[in-house]
Order: C-alpha cells, then structure tokens, then sequence
C-alpha cells in the first residue's frame, strides 16, 4: 500500500464547511467544547462555532489534504493580527447564536478568560485551533509542522493552548514549552504554552 501523502494548503473559502466539519469531527470530545457548546444538538452546534472561527480566519487558515480530501485544519493567528474587531464578528454572529444559544454569555466569559491570558509580545503566530478528522494518520503533525516553518522563516515565536492535557507533551516534542495553567470560570484547565523561533531565542 503507498503511504498517503500530505499536501498542506491555505483554505478556500469554498472549503469552510468542509473543515468545520472536520474540526468538529476532531474536537467532539475536547473538554472545553464539552464545557462550553451546550449538549443539545452538539454536534451541529460544535460545527456552526467552526464555521465562525473559520470565516475569521481567512488568511490564517491551512488544511491537509490527504489522499483527495481534507483531513485535517489549523487556524492560526498571524503576527499583528491581534483579535477579530466588532463588526467582523457582528458580520458572522449568527453562527455564534446557533453555536451556543442561550450558553452564549458563558461561552463569551470562557473565551475572554482565554484571551485575556493571551500574551502581549512580542509579535507571535497563536495556533488557535489544530484538528484531525482521522487521528494517526501524520495530519496534526503536517499541519503543525508546515505552520512553524512559516513562523521560523519570519523568525518570530508561536503560541497556543492545549485544551487536552494530552497533548501537551506531543507539543512539547515541537518546542512548545507550558507557561501557565489558564482556569475557565467553573470549567476546565487549559495549558498555555510558548515556542521560540527554530535558532533563536531561549
């Protein structure tokens, strides 16, 4: 059998349903979506948050297609970029309302904790959602390594959150190191963690 080859492109907006889908296909049972996207129809729910972060994302969203199809996304915040303003998020803020309904003033307090634990500086590329539709198969790892590369090539650090304690030590493997714990108000724990550049920094 010949192994499947990953091509990793940025994403077409023709394909966001494709990788909400995908997205919630791997992060159906992540604590912190658990927490926050209410149980009642969760899985669509999951998939219409994906759609919004997704069509927020449109220069820093990447996919893996393996053997044909997409297998596997990353979002990913640009240096500078900072987060989306309020009429962009306006402009798509019926995805949030069917993504938590009623639950969106708990999830909006889940999402400020996040960021305000975000950090300042200096300029950085902020993984903000990585997935695989199909575990084991290389897609993170592909996905993962095709973003750093770009973050190393311009020289500038990359930082993210891992809402599974799980992964940590996976992302350790790539240069991550944990800085703090960040405690969602009556929710889970998420591990904030920092890479420098490939040659530089500590």
């Amino acid at each position: 059998m010949q192994p499947s080859s990953h091509v990793v492109r940025q994403a077409l907006r023709s394909d966001i349903g494709t990788v909400a889908r995908v997205l919630a296909e791997a992060f159906d049972a992540d604590p912190v979506m658990r927490f926050i996207v209410p149980a009642p129809r969760y899985r669509r729910r999951l998939t219409a948050l994906f759609v919004f972060e997704t069509l927020l994302s449109p220069r820093g969203s990447w996919v893996d297609v393996v053997d044909g199809e997409i297998a596997g996304a990353a979002l990913w915040g640009l240096p500078g970029a900072g987060p989306p303003g309020f009429w962009q998020t306006l402009r798509y803020s019926r995805h949030l309302l069917r993504a938590f309904g009623t639950g969106l003033p708990k999830a909006m307090r889940a999402f400020r904790t996040i960021e305000d634990a975000h950090p300042a500086g200096p300029p950085h590329w902020y993984l903000q959602t990585l997935g695989a539709a199909l575990p084991g198969r290389g897609v993170g790892g592909a996905l993962l390594r095709d973003g750093l590369a770009r973050a190393d090539a311009q020289g500038v650090p990359a930082y993210l959150e891992s809402s599974a304690a799980g992964n940590v030590p996976i992302y350790e493997r790539f240069g991550f190191r944990p800085t703090r714990d960040i405690v969602l108000p009556g929710g889970p724990t998420l591990t904030a963690m920092w890479r420098e550049p490939a040659g530089g920094g500590q």
